[in-house]
């Protein structure tokens, strides 16, 4: 009679295995993670320009219907969390503020003609989606 003598636990091929599973799912996850990140901060600076915008609109009714640079300045930084805020140009029915979310620079172009405002990253439009 052959006595066999079982012994408990993995044996190296098995845990070799179980780590390639692993390591293959990851792969495929991190893309995913990384685009829900970059799908996060946007949604930070949407906000943030929405916040913005607010503060915007609150100053035009204060200086009879004009934007005043200075005072759209002064607002948006007493009344948001927004950093780095600078108005880059200013008309009486419009207005380009320039500030920063997350360490990136973004831009919102605020019309007071039609109420809309529009969200950019350098060049990409953001909010509203084209």
């Amino acid at each position: 009679m052959k006595n066999f003598h079982k012994c408990k636990g993995f044996t190296l091929i098995e845990l070799m295995l179980v780590i390639t599973i692993i390591l293959i799912l990851m792969g495929f996850l991190v893309p995913k993670v990384s685009a829900y990140q970059e799908k996060a901060r946007n949604a930070k600076a949407v906000n943030t320009a929405k916040q913005i915008e607010t503060a915007a609109m609150a100053s035009y009714g204060n200086n009879d219907s004009k934007f005043d640079g200075s005072d759209v300045t002064t607002t948006v930084q007493q009344l948001t969390s927004a950093k780095n805020v600078s108005v880059s140009s200013a008309s009486d029915q419009s207005i380009n503020i320039a500030y920063m979310s997350d360490d990136k620079n973004y831009s919102v172009e605020i019309n007071a003609n039609d109420s809309t405002y529009i969200v950019k990253y350098g060049d990409k439009q953001i909010f509203p989606k084209n």
